[in-house]
């Protein structure tokens, strides 16, 4: 389910040490639901790549959009 998944990327962005905010969370959330785990998990070290680099600490909704139209889920790639 959604709130699952918002729970897992919650759980591996702590234990990687990365912040990210709640929109952000409900964003990865979708995405997962829309593709993959797997892939919403994925996002969380390019989008802290992204944030460090804009001078914040922690994964906006902005961020994760930006990175999800970076890059393909298996699905979309094999197309």
């Amino acid at each position: 389910s959604l709130e699952e998944m918002v729970q897992i990327v919650s759980i591996r962005a702590e234990t990687e040490t990365i912040v990210v905010d709640e929109e952000a969370l409900a964003a990865m959330g979708e995405i997962g639901a829309r593709t993959s785990l797997r892939y919403a998990v994925q996002l969380l070290t390019p989008g802290n790549i992204l944030a460090k680099t804009a001078g914040r600490e922690s994964i906006n909704a902005a961020d994760v959009e930006e990175v999800d139209e970076l890059f393909k889920d298996a699905k979309a790639s094999a197309k």
